[in-house]
């Protein structure tokens, strides 16, 4: 049984990270979806020997925030899961965001796009499939009742709005009783471009728990989680 898989965001970092580690899992089809493609060659190229045989990654262009990129993203998704006789893609891992930019910027990536590619692609996910948000402790609103978190107002706030997303969601799929379950996760501090590599762990070991979720096919929804257990909202 084949479990398909699209991550978005995922030409660099914890989105690349995450397309290698699913692809050396036997059993996996993985769509690894990119704003440029040539970004995400480039990127396949450097874990291709560690694809597991039974597994397939496909690369498919996916700018979230382009209209017409999500349209022809999904049509060459369909295709793909037509061509091999799959019903539907297992789990949507929603990890394309930006940290840098105004408040306009950054909410178009992380929550204006999320709900975009979300909504498009949600017609092609399985009954008992998983939406993975991939957001951060700093849109936990408890966690800054704590000092010392950084405040970084536009991607903090954005990734706040992602986590209710993740709330209404799992609520939505339920009255549905699609048995589709939605998780927001963070994958803690990690050194990638979208922090100029300068702080943080390495993202390897970051996408462990969004590796974790995708593979688990069954579990809890409407939460927010991290490699330690729980956060507040």
């Amino acid at each position: 049984m084949v479990r398909a898989i699209l991550v978005t965001g995922a030409n660099q970092g914890l989105g690349m990270h995450t397309v290698h580690q699913l692809a050396a899992t036997p059993g996996v089809l993985v769509f690894m979806g990119s704003r440029k493609i040539t970004a995400a060659e480039e990127a396949a190229e450097k874990f291709a020997a560690d694809v597991h045989s039974s597994s397939t990654v496909v690369l498919v262009q996916l700018d979230i925030t382009d209209e017409a990129s999500i349209k022809a993203a999904h049509a060459s998704v369909a295709q793909v899961l037509k061509q091999k006789e799959i019903s539907g893609l297992d789990v949507l891992v929603n990890n394309a965001a930006s940290a840098l930019g105004s408040f306009e910027e950054v909410f178009k990536t992380i929550v204006f796009g999320t709900v975009a590619v979300t909504d498009a692609f949600r017609p092609l996910l399985s009954n008992g499939a998983v939406i993975l948000n991939i957001s951060s402790g700093l849109g936990s609103m408890g966690l800054y009742a704590h000092p010392g978190i950084p405040i970084l107002p536009a991607y903090a706030s954005s990734k706040a709005a992602l986590n209710m997303l993740t709330v209404l969601w799992a609520k939505q799929e339920e009255e549905k009783q699609s048995g589709i379950r939605v998780l927001s996760i963070c994958p803690g501090s990690n050194a990638t471009q979208m922090n100029n590599y300068s702080a943080g762990g390495s993202p390897a070991e970051g996408c462990k728990i969004i590796v974790k979720a995708a593979l688990e096919t069954e579990g809890r929804t409407g939460v927010f989680i991290h490699k330690d257990g729980d956060y507040p909202w």
